[in-house]
């Protein structure tokens, strides 16, 4: 099956199949046929359910169903024909601004000092955005466990930065790594503080700040 063309399997399925079944292998093979011709390659079955939907085609369940073997047996013969399979694509990472700017910075100090101001950047955005929405603030300083009891007022929970990069996240990672704070001669206490020879960097809290953030992503 692998040598035969889509049109040929189509054809030998439309012959003795029902009207309603002709008319379900035709959206199929015409969508199959767009999605070879574009730049997608994508013939995942909830893909194409989605893609048919609209013309009342089956839907991503209706394709997995035992009857429906003739329906993948086309769309997979299509992923064949365009050098792909019937799993989902990855998506591609695509390189943010910020990434390309801590690429372009080659001294490991700085880079992780850069990603530290751009990780702080982001996180500040994004909370200036959330209080923007809020006509009313109520700050809960109670542990995580009890915020499920404000589910009816109105609360701003500032949560840890999801959205940031891999990139972002190494740098915040090499930060804090040991080889970085030898390398800057620095040394941290149980609070979280900085120091240079016994001169403050960071205030209490910056380690086990940076920690929180990346344990909850």
């Amino acid at each position: 099956m692998v040598n035969m063309h889509p049109d040929e399997l189509f054809s030998q399925l439309y012959e003795n199949a029902s009207t309603r079944k002709k008319k379900t292998l035709e959206l199929i093979h015409d969508t199959c046929r767009k999605q070879s011709e574009s730049n997608v390659k994508d013939f995942s079955l909830g893909t194409i359910a989605r893609l048919i939907a609209d013309e009342c085609g089956p839907s991503e369940q209706g394709l997995r169903n035992k009857n429906a073997g003739d329906y993948r047996a086309l769309i997979n013969l299509w992923a064949v024909y365009s050098n792909t399979t019937t799993k989902k694509p990855k998506k591609e990472k695509t390189s943010t601004i910020n990434d390309d700017i801590l690429a372009s910075v080659s001294d490991p100090t700085t880079r992780a000092l850069v990603g530290m101001l751009i990780a702080e950047n982001k996180k500040l955005k994004r909370e200036n955005s959330l209080l923007k929405e809020q006509t009313t603030l109520t700050i809960d300083m109670r542990p995580n466990k009890d915020s499920n009891n404000l589910s009816n007022q109105n609360v701003v929970v500032v949560s840890a930065s999801h959205d940031l990069t891999e990139t972002e996240l190494t740098a915040l990672r090499d930060a804090i790594s040991d080889e970085f704070m030898k390398h800057m001669g620095w040394t941290s206490d149980t609070y979280g503080r900085v120091k240079e020879k016994g001169m403050q960097i960071y205030k209490p809290g910056y380690i086990s700040a940076i920690k929180k953030v990346l344990k909850r992503i």
